[in-house]
């Protein structure tokens, strides 16, 4: 609880002074002392008394160890008096200061001990800083003989010092281990269960200054955007969070245990709260007087509470962003004063797809004052886009050169960016419940995606490029050590491209571990694709949220890299610019899986409703489809999305929900099938994806009434021009995604034909030996064995509209779809053999499945005959006499009759 009170009382007080402080480059130690770290062995304790220097810093390190079931290792400080613990994944994060939030703690006799839990999730050795900066030392008494002097007459006593009045000895000399702080440091190996993401964490001393707030919850959470949103995003912002994660619990201390201060805080926190919305939200702000007095407020707080060890620190930055001249400044200047980057949503930008070189209209954009024009690298060789800015122009400058580039016949189109946001034998196994049918949370049975059927096939696949268009990817972690292409990784949210892929938000890291984790290496937990290399591409910032332009160039850097599979678990509103990337991608036989979103409602989002995509719902551990997952006619499938155990980059295992934790999922079936069927196209997927999916469309209990007739879906329903497939359902679309049935369709390749209520004969052409069924929902309805590649089977009659279940069965091999009985139309004439008199009987051929009928001249029946699967008939008769007219007709099962065909007998 005590850390994560640290981490949200570092990341509010960080916030409200992150306008007046840049962190100092290097912090007390910076490392220097790791070389001579004392190794801890697990249960071992280290116990010790640290000195009383401003700032006393102590390393440890641990080794990992062999591959066993354990997680984590626990890490337990005690401390007589209040000190800080930092663990690090590795030498390099050590060095830099640079660690996560859950491994930052501080204990004291008063607080209890500090508990951390790192994970075995890399190489190591891992790294332990204990920190102590004592409240007072020594240096604050000045010597005896500065304290008092002798009176005219007065003796020294025999030990020099003065005597007091009542004749006792005065005080001696404090004793420097008084200020000194007695240390308890122990590890052990333990395996602790997967659970969700503490975002917030335990929230227990601001709660105490915002109690009894109404908005208590509103202003917790916006406080914790602004360190995932903002801090986050630049060298500048991370070592500002480092900073105040040291005086945390000394800031803890001063607002918990006095009211008047605590109120104070509260105040100043509701007066900064449209500041720090406009932060998150990224809006234009410019801050007020009273915004100002609040910041200098909590200035002045978390000067008056630190120890001298930290006070040196924050008055060697204080005051460079302007504390005196905070008033009436926007926002976004006071955050590039100190090197954090704010880019405003609602400042006016861009792209402009031009039909022929655009050089003159960007130099007219240019020429502009206040406007900047450049192209934008995207698009198919002969493509023209540019990017124009009109941010910091004026009104009147910005309605030019909209009308500018308006009236220019040059123009193709003209689009203002948008906001796309996402849609947030290994220990960790046993969590993995779409991926593992015997996880501890006991799925429903086949409420996963049947990996471990496809396994069990155990069929050599080829590495296949799958990018993961997101907030990036840590590829430090040991369970995606050589599954991640770092060399060719791309950073878009940079406005130059420039930087690593590294995520900085977690959701990329996220998706990336349901894909690539690795296999069996005693780590955390499993990928679902061995053979996988994922290219990271950063489109969305530490807040998750991207831009038009960044998700286009995301788009087309990846199919250009090679990439076979692109993953967007992101969304958004329609951008014709990204459409044309995504066309650009299909074209090249690269297939993109995108989220439907997270709202519940019945709008698929951009880009997972478009046609160059496939789109993926969400399902639950009860195989059912999730009630945020979106819906509409644009579904194609779903997948486990609920509860979806995977890294994070504290090398935590959690649990997240959402269509992009399902679409990973969808992502890496793709990728098994290309890996072993490199030239399936993009529509080839999409249709194996289509037919081999387990439906999933609710019926009975008691479920509310159908959405659609809250939302208008039927009003798009009735509209339509090609009406849905009968098992086609809005909420599920074609259902859920099996990567055993998806593989052993394209291995069995069945080809059915169409079945027709008039005509029940089922034609399939298939790999030969396999056993086909017919079922009309548990009725098996028809059955036969492929030969030679083809059967043909007859049927019971079925209605028109009746939705058949079709399976097929070879080897290990298992797969099915579904059939839907079409209504039949008027029979075709039969042909006739021209009988030879005598005969007594009539041949020829006609529509499997049917009866033809043999009429004599007089139209009296003379002879009936069941057609043959192979489309021959014999209908016996009388002896035929020569010359003799005979009408000969088929009859459906309806009753319905084709045109008659007349033969004479020979």
């Amino acid at each position: 609880m005590k850390r994560l009170v640290q981490r949200t009382v570092a990341t509010l007080l960080a916030v409200l002074l992150i306008v007046s402080l840049v962190p100092p480059r290097i912090h007390a130690d910076a490392g220097a002392g790791m070389k001579q770290a004392t190794l801890l062995e697990a249960g071992e304790a280290v116990t010790f008394t640290t000195g009383v220097d401003p700032v006393n810093t102590y390393w440890f390190k641990m080794e990992r160890g062999a591959p066993s079931q354990m997680t984590h290792m626990e890490i337990v400080m005690e401390a007589t008096k209040l000190a800080n613990v930092s663990v690090y994944p590795s030498a390099d994060m050590a060095g830099k200061d640079d660690t996560f939030y859950p491994y930052r703690a501080s204990a004291s006799k008063e607080d209890g001990k500090a508990t951390i839990h790192l994970p075995y999730a890399w190489e190591g050795p891992y790294y332990v800083k204990v920190e102590y900066m004592p409240m007072e030392t020594p240096d604050m008494y000045p010597p005896e003989e500065e304290i008092f002097s002798l009176e005219e007459g007065e003796e020294p006593s025999e030990d020099g010092t003065e005597p007091s009045e009542d004749g006792t000895e005065p005080p001696s000399e404090p004793d420097p281990s008084e200020f000194a702080s007695e240390i308890n440091l122990v590890y052990n190996p333990v395996k602790l269960p997967v659970k969700y993401e503490q975002a917030s964490g335990d929230m227990c001393a601001v709660e105490s200054i915002l109690m009894p707030a109404s908005d208590q919850k509103t202003m917790l959470e916006l406080i914790r955007r602004v360190q995932t949103d903002v801090l986050n995003q630049s060298e500048e912002g991370r070592e500002l969070a480092a900073l105040y994660y040291r005086a945390s619990p000394y800031i803890i201390k001063a607002i918990t245990f006095d009211k008047t201060k605590r109120q104070v805080a509260y105040n100043d926190l509701v007066t900064l709260k449209p500041l720090l919305t406009a932060l998150v939200e990224r809006k234009q702000h410019t801050v007020s007087s009273k915004e100002s007095a609040a910041i200098n407020r909590m200035h002045a707080l978390v000067s008056q509470s630190v120890p001298e060890g930290l006070k040196a620190d924050i008055a060697s930055v204080a005051g460079l962003a302007g504390m005196d001249e905070l008033a009436g400044t926007p926002l976004t200047d006071v955050f590039d004063r100190i090197g954090v980057t704010v880019n405003v949503t609602d400042a006016p930008r861009y792209i402009v797809k031009y039909k022929s070189s655009p050089n003159q209209s960007i130099g007219k954009m240019n020429a502009m004052r206040d406007v900047s024009a450049e192209r934008l690298a995207i698009g198919s060789p002969g493509d023209h886009f540019a990017l124009v800015d009109v941010e910091t122009a004026s009104a009147k400058t910005k309605a030019s050169a909209q009308a500018v580039l308006e009236s220019d016949p040059n123009v193709d189109y003209i689009e203002p960016i948008e906001t796309y946001s996402a849609f947030m034998a290994d220990p960790s196994y046993s969590y993995q419940w779409s991926v593992n049918s015997r996880s501890v949370l006991k799925p429903f049975g086949d409420a996963g995606i049947s990996l471990d059927k496809y396994e069990a096939l155990n069929l050599k696949a080829r590495t296949v490029k799958v990018a993961v268009l997101d907030t990036g990817v840590d590829h430090r972690l040991l369970d995606l050590k050589g599954k991640v292409d770092v060399r060719n990784g791309k950073n878009f949210v940079d406005p130059n491209g420039e930087g690593d892929a590294i995520d900085d938000h977690g959701h990329g890291t996220h998706v990336a571990g349901v894909i690539a984790a690795a296999q069996n290496n005693g780590t955390s937990m499993r990928g679902i694709v061995p053979n996988v290399s994922i290219l990271p591409v950063k489109v969305l910032d530490a807040g998750g949220y991207g831009e038009t332009d960044q998700i286009a160039l995301g788009i087309k850097y990846a199919v250009d890299a090679g990439a076979k599979v692109i993953n967007m678990s992101l969304g958004g509103t329609e951008s014709r610019t990204i459409g044309y990337m995504l066309k650009y991608a299909h074209d090249r036989g690269v297939i993109i899986v995108a989220a439907t979103g997270n709202d519940g409602q019945s709008r698929v989002s951009y880009p997972a409703s478009s046609k160059y995509t496939i789109s993926v719902g969400a399902t639950n551990t009860f195989g059912l489809v999730t009630d945020y997952s979106n819906y509409g006619i644009n579904v194609d499938v779903v997948a486990p999305g609920s509860k979806v155990a995977s890294l994070v980059p504290d090398g935590n295992v959690v649990y997240m929900d959402g269509t992009s934790m399902a679409t990973p999922h969808v992502a890496s079936a793709v990728a098994l099938l290309v890996s072993q069927h490199p030239r399936v196209t993009v529509e080839g997927v999409r249709t194996i994806l289509r037919r081999s999916s387990e439906p999933l469309a609710f019926t009975g209990g008691d479920a509310p009434k159908d959405p659609r007739e809250y939302d208008g879906m039927q009003d798009v329903l009735d509209g339509l021009n090609t009406p849905l497939l009968p098992y086609y359902d809005v909420v599920s679309g074609y259902g859920k995604v099996n990567v055993y049935r998806a593989e052993s369709m394209l291995q069995l390749a069945p080809k059915p034909e169409r079945i027709f209520d008039n005509a029940p004969v089922f034609n399939v052409s298939a790999k030969s030996g396999t056993v086909v069924n017919v079922y009309n929902k548990t009725k098996r309805i028809g059955w036969g064995t492929v030969k030679n590649g083809k059967l043909t089977m007859s049927l019971a009659p079925q209605k028109a509209g009746t939705v058949l279940r079709v399976t097929y069965t070879n080897g290990p091999l298992f797969t099915g779809e579904r059939v839907v009985v079409a209504k039949g139309l008027r029979p075709s004439a039969p042909s006739v053999t021209a009988p030879r008199a005598n005969a007594k009987q009539v041949t020829g051929k006609a529509q499997a499945g049917m009866t033809v009928v043999v009429r004599d001249q007089n139209k009296r029946v003379i002879g009936k005959s069941k057609i043959a699967l192979n489309g021959t008939y014999v209908a016996k008769t009388r002896a035929l006499k020569k010359g003799e007219r005979l009408s000969v007709h088929v009859e459906d099962v309806t009753k319905k009759v084709s045109k008659i065909t007349t033969v004479t007998v020979k």
